[in-house]
């Protein structure tokens, strides 16, 4: 049976085989993946997948708090609508890139990254999650 979500309020976990699953987005998502022992089936199925990506839809109006970066495969952004600059540390240097809506990104296997916005944004993520890692911006 088709399903219908709104991807602002669940993301999606796409495994290797193909299958999608639904999971909590937002706050509900983040908190039980920080936690280290999820309380949801599909967050234990994410955490446990070697390499599903993690679809998300972010709504975004400060920059990030942090830098990440994600050792198990390229990460892709499009952004939906907004202006954003993203930053990235490459060979002890960093070098920025400004998105702006309808654009695609394509964050490279293991490199840091962060971003600060222009203006308020809806992104799309596509990552694989596996290992990532976070410090502060």
């Amino acid at each position: 049976m088709p399903n219908l979500i709104d991807p602002q309020k669940n993301y999606l976990l796409l495994e290797t085989d193909g299958a999608a699953v639904t999971l909590p987005g937002g706050e509900a998502f983040w908190s039980q993946v920080m936690s280290g022992s999820p309380t949801d089936a599909g967050i234990k199925r994410l955490l446990a997948a070697p390499h599903g990506r993690l679809l998300t839809v972010l709504p975004m109006d400060r920059d990030w708090p942090n830098w990440e970066r994600h050792p198990a495969g390229d990460e892709i952004l499009y952004l939906i609508s907004g202006e954003l600059t993203l930053i990235f540390e490459i060979e002890g240097e960093e070098r920025l890139l400004k998105l702006t809506a309808g654009r695609l990104a394509i964050v490279p296997k293991g490199v840091w990254h962060t971003a600060h916005m222009i203006q308020a944004c809806l992104l799309l993520a596509l990552t694989d999650g596996a290992g990532t890692e976070h410090r502060p911006a």
